[in-house]
């Protein structure tokens, strides 16, 4: 595909086009964060991952004008949008049998960014958006310069810079429902009873029990349920205050992020240089940035879950009118239920993510000039160093500091109000009590206090790291930021030499054969700078004291101080280790027939790649395949392959440890027992290798000139898919099946007790996936305006079929279909039955007019759950459309303006809602595939020279 045409389908970057293509699922962008492809909190930032055929952006290959790229993050996927958006030429993709050809990780196939090395002349341009609503605002500009250096050599430089504004809510997007669970269901229109701006009393069997606070914190009044609202089909449906009245608020309605600040920047230049008739020489650097801030992400809140606010009646702040009530009534204290929509906590909740890429290569390619076995043979050599460097900022609440601040007394010597720590000790030094009744009531100093680190703070600590603990002995400085800090440099090195020619002339023309070998180094170091658990060690760390353990703290659930991390949701590991491949490779094309019969040509081609990987041994790779020409008319092509994929660096050395209550499966009737699991990493886990069969044919009927159709059909089967089986199945398989690589991973005590069980990635699953690609094209002259026109469409189609994951356990899930959010877990697919992308666009004389379909089949929320109304997701239709004008200014200048707009119909996403009742929060719709920005604009002006 040209970047032309590319650009055409999206105006907001190269993901937002590519993403328009059917054949990617669930591609993670900067709107789209929590697909199956991964992203979560901490790794998501602003990465461009592309998920070919819905396998994963782990197992799919992208590269750089042939090249490899370094990674993202720990997880793979390579971030596209650190790319040189000015320069890209074309986009090609390749499916069956990648792996032989280019590598790991290629089981969906590779998607190749092709540059122009060759531009000459200077091109600067700039764009603008906006949506109907007013948001979303973003910028966009760029610069490109390439001339020849002599009569041998060549110079491209080109600059990008590029900025949106984020959308932090929902307001004007009347498409938003409260959603929320009722009796195990999920209803629109929701308020919470549980959890509230304002925050509720959960003291159950009490007189305050479901009291909710005022704004102003003054007082406090029975939450009012509203009436019953009856649904379609008679039963009682949800207790919402539009309708019925009542109290309440549409949790998650206020700060979220639909869209990320974002602001990203790439500089290219490369040269080259030829020595002499026959070797060139060439250099090239790449630099990209991309950051992003996201707010109230995720939700800090106070709702029991995970971190319980409990509230004494002596607390300073709290009403007297309640206070009276407890004391009459002999109550202690109560939960208080919180969710933060900005007013206090929320606004200090926020991700910034920086995320630098740079990348080095240097090479040569030689065309051997002689005569006999060599004559016009290729020979091409390169050597590449890549680095990113990711700084994830979080700040969030601080469960190790908010018991203490909200258990706010009045100094009895003073009469000011103080955290009841402070008149027994110095245990929580600059302890600021908080006022959490209604909202906006309490204090910046608080809200700094139990939300972020004091800055500037010089910090020596010995590092932990997941894999291997304290044994390296290495230790690191910093300074502390007001948000923790996790800091992943990933080093990559690649140095390949290829040879290509001819090598012999058969029975129906020349076979030609490429080899080479290639050697690869990937290492990770990540560093969490946490001034609450300075090491990060999560096996024994104990940053959130317990109720007794310091002097006046009280009110501390279990589940709070058995925390490892002090701030929220934020549990990240130090990792460090690399991984060394090393690599031989062969492909061959031979042709069978020529001008046979019916058979203008057959050729046979087949490709193998042996693999040598640190930890996991060698593994191969190949394939066959034969494509045969029947003429203008028809073409057929097919392949089978073996691809593989190696584990990513997470997969490798990442672990974390924590508390998993399982059974012993000797005394099952035994209480359940409270055992340490450690789960993650694995340095020998085995390549994935897949099985392939691609099948297809193109068509160009003579009686239609200018239209061809291809249709492919491909059948991916994955075997030893890395995954993990869970602490009880690993428990189960060593002590009922005697499994003796799973017993490595079980501990018992000196009473025959389980104790220590590892949860770490293995060879376990399997996954199949199927499915139909086409694409169709046409285009022809016209004269409806006097002549010189054409008129070109192109369809691309995609019906998926499975895909599907068998667990170790044999339990078998079919995810295809599934457009929604699954309700068990809250994970998003984007892999619909059927979707279809279809444009055309008309051309004269310098003017051009693109409109382009996008159509998104109905699905599913989740299959498992069956054909019911609620589990039903329904189909969307975009429509977006381009107008471009080129003006000729002579002597090969030009200037180009154009008005793009995206989804000019406003269609609203098709709900796919989830709640989860662990932070109170609702998801509205699936990002991942619906688009919840509505109608945008986009102005541009280029200018050639």
């Amino acid at each position: 595909m040209a970047a032309t045409e590319l650009d055409a389908m999206g105006a907001g970057g190269l993901i937002e086009g590519m993403s328009q293509l059917p054949q990617f699922f669930g591609n993670q962008s900067l709107s789209a964060v929590q697909g199956s492809g991964g992203g979560t909190w901490f790794t998501r930032g602003g990465y461009g991952n592309l998920d070919l055929r819905g396998l994963g952006i782990n197992r799919t290959l992208t590269l750089l004008n042939g090249h490899r790229v370094i990674s993202a993050s720990a997880f793979g996927g390579v971030d596209i949008n650190v790319f040189p958006d000015a320069v890209i030429r074309s986009v090609e993709t390749v499916t069956g049998g990648a792996s032989a050809a280019y590598g790991s990780d290629a089981v969906a196939g590779v998607v190749n960014f092709m540059l122009d090395k060759r531009y000459e002349g200077l091109t600067a341009s700039a764009q603008a958006g906006i949506t109907s609503r007013g948001d979303n605002e973003n910028w966009e500009a760029s610069a490109t310069f390439g001339t020849k250096l002599g009569s041998r050599g060549h110079l491209v430089i080109s600059g990008e810079y590029a900025k949106q504004e984020g959308v932090f809510g929902y307001e004007g997007r009347d498409w938003y429902r409260a959603y929320g669970v009722i009796n195990g269901a999920v209803y629109p229109d929701v308020v919470s009873a549980n959890s509230t701006y304002n925050g509720v009393i959960f003291s159950p069997g009490t007189a305050i029990n479901g009291l909710e606070f005022t704004p102003s914190g003054q007082s406090a009044q029975p939450f009012v349920r509203g009436s019953v609202g009856t649904g379609t089909t008679g039963t009682p449906a949800a207790y919402h205050s539009i309708t019925n009245g009542g109290s309440g608020d549409y949790i998650g309605s206020e700060l979220a992020t639909l869209y990320p600040d974002a602001e990203r920047n790439s500089i290219y230049a490369y040269a080259d240089y030829e020595v002499a008739d026959n070797l060139t020489v060439f250099a090239q650097y790449i630099r990209g940035q991309n950051k992003t801030f996201r707010y109230n992400d995720p939700t800090g809140s106070l709702n029991g879950t995970p971190t319980t606010a409990t509230i004494f009646a002596d607390n300073a702040y709290l009403p007297d009118a309640v206070r009276d009530i407890m004391t009459a009534n002999n109550i202690a204290s109560f939960t208080l239920r919180k969710v933060d929509g900005g007013a206090d906590i929320g606004r200090e909740v926020w991700l910034r993510d920086d995320n630098v890429m740079n990348s080095f290569a240097g090479g040569l390619t030689w065309d051997i000039k002689k005569d006999g076995f060599l004559a016009d043979w290729q020979v091409d050599l390169y050597y590449q160093y890549g680095t990113n460097s990711r700084k994830g900022y979080q700040k969030g609440l601080r469960v190790d500091r908010i018991a203490a601040a909200l258990d706010a007394v009045v100094d009895p010597d003073t009469g000011d109000i103080v955290c009841r720590t402070s008149l027994y000790g110095n245990a929580f030094p600059g302890c600021q009590p908080i006022n959490l009744f209604g909202q906006g009531n309490a204090s910046q100093a608080a809200i700094d206090y139990v939300t972020g680190y004091e800055p500037g703070q010089s910090i020596t600590t010995p590092i932990y790291y997941a894999d291997t603990g304290f044994a390296r002995g290495e230790t690191m400085t910093y300074t502390s930021n007001e948000a923790k800090v996790t800091v992943t440099d990933i080093k990559q090195h690649v140095a390949e030499f290829a040879m290509n020619g001819r090598l012999l002339d058969g029975w129906a023309g020349p076979i030609n054969l490429a080899f080479g070998a290639s050697y690869r180094k990937e290492s990770i170091q990540q560093l969490v700078q946490d001034p609450g658990n300075p090491s990060s060690d999560h096996v024994n760390g104990h940053p959130v004291l317990c109720s007794g353990e310091a002097p006046g703290l009280r009110g501390v659930s279990a589940a709070d101080c058995a925390n490892t991390v002090a701030t929220q949701y934020s549990k990240v590991s130090n990792i460090k280790g690399s991984i060394v491949v090393k690599e031989a490779f062969a492909e061959m094309m031979v042709p069978l027939l020529a001008d046979a019969g019916p058979v203008r040509s057959a050729n046979l081609h087949v490709a193998g790649r042996w693999a040598d990987y640190t930890g996991s041994g060698a593994v191969w790779a190949y394939k066959a395949g034969l494509d045969v020409d029947l003429g203008d008319f028809l073409k057929l092509r097919g392949t089978y392959s073996r691809d593989v994929r190696a584990a990513n660096l997470s997969e490798r050395f990442d672990k974390t440890g924590g508390v998993v209550v399982v059974d012993d499966p000797r005394t099952p009737t035994v209480e359940a027992l409270n055992v340490t699991r450690y789960s993650g990493g694995n340095p020998n886990v085995a390549p994935e290798k897949a099985d392939t069969l691609t099948v297809g044919a193109v068509v160009q009927p003579a009686f239609l000139p200018g239209f061809s159709v291809s249709a492919d059909y491909y059948d991916i089967r994955i075997k030893g898919a890395i995954g993990q089986l869970g602490a009880q199945a690993v428990l189960n398989g060593c002590l009922i099946n005697n499994d003796a690589q799973l017993c490595e991973l079980v501990t018992l005590d000196a009473n025959d007790i389980p104790i220590l069980i590892g949860d770490i990635f293995i060879n376990v699953n399997e996954n199949r996936v199927r499915g139909l690609d086409v694409e169709a094209n046409y285009r022809t002259s016209l004269s409806l305006l006097g002549g010189d026109e054409t008129l070109s469409a192109r369809i691309f189609a995609s019906w998926l079929f499975e895909n599907s994951e068998t667990l170790a356990s044999g339990a078998y899930v079919d995810r295809a279909g599934q457009t929604g959010i699954q309700q068990s877990n809250g994970a998003a697919y984007g892999l619909p039955d059927f979707k279809t992308t279809a444009n055309l666009t008309y051309s004269r004389n310098g003017f051009s007019a693109f409109v382009q379909g996008r159509y998104i089949g109905s699905g599913t929320q989740e299959n498992s759950l069956g054909d019911v109304p609620a589990n039903k997701v329904a189909a969307a239709f975009y429509l977006d459309a381009r107008l471009t004008q080129t003006i000729e200014l002579g002597s090969g200048k030009e200037f180009e303006v154009f008005v793009a707009g995206t989804n000019l119909t406003d269609k609203s996403p098709p709900l796919t809602p989830y709640y989860s009742t662990f932070s109170a929060h609702s998801t509205q719709v699936n990002s991942v595939l619906f688009d919840q920005l509505g109608r945008r604009f986009t102005v541009g002006v280029r200018v050639r020279m």
